[in-house]
């Protein structure tokens, strides 16, 4: 055989061995908490007092044959710096996993438990949060081992579409120019809502030999529709149930939820139909639509090559939203007892003076903190880009935009939990997520280029 035919042959066989070697694997732990644990979420204090659906823990881990990842997805509001610095360990641990390529995502419900103890919590309580902390930092380590185990030969294709009407703008400029989040359905003195939101659905098929395909869903918008103090999962739990039952076949789905900072589920100016919908319907038709736009692609994927699993988690220094001097005089006097002098709404009043507001953690510093960038790669085709926050939706419009991947799944609150971080026109129109973030407004931006920074590199090294 001839030289440059032996070096042909040679790089396809091993082109070849890379993608037959390529394997993908999936857990689901039970995470739900005990009833009496403290709820997050909201500015008021609740407790949980009954469970209308279980939370879990899910992992997809996927490998090259030398390097594997883990792709997390837990049913919580965010899990924070705190727990991550036990999980991280404890994962690697268990699987041997290093945490450049463990990506552990929060779906961001708000009908789950506290991550860890807070100081308005009861001693009772802080016990009952580390315990449960204690619990699902196991059950996070249990899951990679079991996705591990799980792991089999497999092929990968993608497919896209679009979930409308679920989703929606929060922010509002009203008619007296102020802005509001939330201004409340068919209120007349709304002028117009500051943006679009993204309706993307993006979706990775992981068609495995000798077991149940595997489905990653990616959407983007508020997991907050129940409210109360019952335990659930959400409008995510009802999409993977749906999807799984719809499908069939053993097919198991993990949700990754996307850039979702600026959108939730309220339609301002609903038709009739959907002005019917309540707190307890309204989670189930977002899960039922979202389910059913993934069924709709899933036998029409298309298949993209397999390769090198990679990843990188890199502190990153942004600048704090340090507290004006208006503001710091507006906690005092809130404080004095002096709240009717203040001159601002109720809901921006409690964002400046609640006890762990921005302003009160800031008021002496310091000038910037390391944020966790996250991002991994499958090859040269797929790139997850986790952000450690609630971005606004233009963030992750801006990643997909640059990135060199040809499918990027955004995921918020992943491998952190660093509150919202709006775009920079979204900081300087003000509002309350603007007022609650302790990252001041050329983050977002900051957050965007380091984030695609990260992807290219992965994507220089996914050829090598």
């Amino acid at each position: 055989m001839k030289p440059k035919a032996l070096l042909t042959l040679t790089f396809a066989c091993t082109a070849f061995v890379l993608h037959a070697e390529f394997k993908a694997g999936f857990a689901r732990v039970d995470a739900t908490p005990p009833l009496g644990i403290p709820m997050v979420g909201y500015f008021s204090k609740r407790n949980a007092t009954s469970i209308l659906d279980p939370l879990c823990v899910e992992c997809v881990a996927v490998s090259d044959g030398k390097n594997t990842a883990l792709i997390y997805s837990v049913d919580d509001l965010h899990l924070s710096n705190p727990f991550f610095k036990k999980a991280f360990p404890a994962i690697t641990a268990a699987t041997g996993v290093p945490r450049d390529r463990i990506f552990v995502h929060s779906t961001h419900t708000h009908t789950g438990p506290a991550d860890w103890p807070r100081d308005s919590f009861t001693t009772e309580e802080k016990q009952l949060v580390m315990d449960y902390a204690d619990m699902r930092i196991t059950r996070l380590a249990d899951a990679g081992k079991m996705a591990m185990a799980d792991l089999a030969p497999s092929k990968i294709a993608i497919a896209e579409s679009v979930c409308e009407k679920i989703s929606f703008i929060r922010r509002y400029r009203m008619k007296d120019g102020s802005v509001r989040t939330n201004p409340g359905i068919m209120n007349p003195d709304v002028k117009e809502p500051l943006g679009a939101p993204d309706e993307t659905v993006k979706l990775i098929r992981f068609k495995r030999t000798g077991a149940p395909d595997i489905a990653i869903v990616n959407f983007g918008t508020h997991t907050d529709t129940i409210g109360g103090t019952a335990i659930s999962a959400d409008w995510p739990g009802v999409l993977r149930k749906t999807f799984e039952n719809g499908v069939g076949d053993g097919v198991k789905c993990l949700f990754l939820n996307a850039a979702q900072g600026d959108v939730n589920h309220h339609y301002r100016f609903p038709p009739p139909g959907r002005r019917s919908l309540t707190r307890h319907t309204i989670y189930k038709h977002m899960g039922r639509a979202l389910a059913g736009v993934a069924m709709k692609i899933w036998d029409v994927c298309e298949e993209v090559p397999a390769g090198k699993v990679n990843g990188l988690v890199t502190p990153t220094p942004m600048p704090t939203n340090l507290p004006t001097p208006d503001e710091i005089k507006w906690v005092k006097m809130f404080d004095e007892g002096r709240r009717s002098e203040i001159p601002l709404s109720g809901m921006e009043i409690m964002t400046l003076t609640s006890p762990g507001s921005r302003v009160r953690r800031l008021m002496n510093g310091p000038a910037s903190f390391d944020i966790l960038v996250s991002n991994l790669s499958i090859g040269d085709a797929i790139g997850f880009s986790g952000m450690p926050c609630e971005p606004f939706v233009d963030l992750g419009r801006d990643v997909k935009a640059q990135s060199p991947f040809r499918m990027t799944i955004v995921t918020s609150l992943t491998n952190g939990s660093e509150g919202y971080i709006p775009s920079t026109k979204a900081h300087h129109e003000g509002g309350y997520e603007g007022l609650s973030s302790r990252y001041a407004a050329p983050t977002g931006d900051k957050l965007v280029a380091a984030q695609v920074r990260q992807l290219r590199q992965l994507k220089e090294e996914s050829a090598k």
